[in-house]
């Protein structure tokens, strides 16, 4: 499935027509800020990883933010990931952001949260029948105006005591950076991740692989421009996840890959 320049006229329409509809339907509750976002994408990567078969993806969120800093968010996205027959994701996230005065000219701000995976459809089709859903807890830094202003940088540590296939434990360690490309309108977007796992086998049950490793990177480089209100973003996406003994086509989801977003926040 492509994206055509019809298909791309009618989702920045939508993407509109939504953030109207929900900037007039939205119930105000004090205190409580509620933003939301949709996206198409051509491929769903999380971590470096194709989650829809580098099949496009419609994806969804909600976020309800208190003046204190606590917040919660539900995002959905579809999927067909391999081992799995589940065809959709649900993830609630909950968690708490303030700012961190480090100094006079130094405070970023400080994000730490409890998430939830969820994955449904018809069931579970990996050998054993593992479980899918997982849990992971994080804590994130974010400093803005570090270099230019306008730049966003950030790193986070994430872990989950039993990750995704009952794969046991899982870090996560992971660095972004962003920054509007002088006067041009266009944004730059980078990310690089480091994924350990407890053991080689437990790897290969997570997220594939030959079973040669228990870690891998995953990177991220792109450009974005804001069209009508809505971001375009094409970046290359991949790993160094080994596929070797792969059949041909299999090393596609870990392979490095253009992918083409379009999404909208309100």
């Amino acid at each position: 499935m492509k994206f055509g320049l019809k298909t791309l006229v009618a989702s920045v329409t939508l993407m509109g027509a939504i953030n109207g509809a929900f900037a007039a339907d939205v119930i105000s509750i004090p205190n409580v800020t509620t933003t939301g976002s949709v996206a198409m994408t051509t491929d769903y990567r999380f971590r470096g990883i194709s989650q829809t078969s580098n099949n496009p993806a419609v994806q969804g969120g909600l976020a309800f933010t208190h003046a204190s800093g606590l917040y919660l968010g539900l995002w959905g996205s579809n999927i067909s990931s391999v081992g799995h027959s589940n065809s959709a994701e649900m993830d609630a996230t909950i968690g708490y952001a303030t700012a961190l005065p480090l100094s006079a000219t130094l405070t970023p701000t400080l994000d730490v949260g409890y998430i939830r995976y969820g994955y449904f459809g018809t069931g579970d089709s990996a050998p054993g029948n593992e479980q899918p859903d997982y849990n992971e807890v994080y804590g994130k830094l974010t400093f803005a105006d570090s270099l230019v202003k306008g730049d966003s940088l950030s790193g986070s540590v994430t872990y989950s005591n039993e990750y995704f296939n009952q794969s046991d434990e899982f870090w996560n360690f992971n660095a972004s950076y962003s920054a509007p490309i002088a006067d041009t309108g266009f944004g730059f977007v980078g990310s690089v991740g480091y994924n350990k796992f407890k053991n080689k086998a437990m790897m290969a049950q997570a997220v594939g692989g030959d079973g040669s490793d228990d870690n891998y990177v995953d990177y991220k480089v792109g450009v974005n421009f804001g069209i009508q209100g809505v971001t375009a973003e094409l970046a290359a996406i991949g790993t160094n996840v080994s596929t070797s003994g792969f059949s041909s086509g299999a090393e596609k989801p870990y392979t490095t890959s253009a992918v083409f977003s379009l999404s909208k926040s309100f």
